[in-house]
């Protein structure tokens, strides 16, 4: 059962890391289930995290995965947030 939510917007990219804001971002065990997805994302070689702006930033390999794959994914893991 997924709820209805907004897409992830893009904030801000590059050819191997993009920001995007995650508004499910309000409480740490949110963000930790987040950030814990984030990470299995394929490509992904690291996540920050700023709670207080509600921002992700996914650091990736562009020759594993594309900037569209990431974003992509981020939604799908938000969308597993009770």
């Amino acid at each position: 059962m997924s709820r209805d939510l907004p897409p992830v917007t893009v904030v801000a990219s590059s050819n191997d890391e993009v920001t995007v804001n995650v508004l499910e971002l309000i409480c740490q065990s949110c963000a930790e289930q987040v950030l814990a997805g984030c990470r299995q994302i394929e490509g992904v070689a690291s996540v920050a995290v700023d709670r207080r702006e509600r921002l992700i930033t996914l650091y990736f390999d562009s020759a594993v995965t594309t900037r569209e794959r990431v974003v992509a994914a981020v939604d799908d893991v938000v969308a597993t947030i009770p």
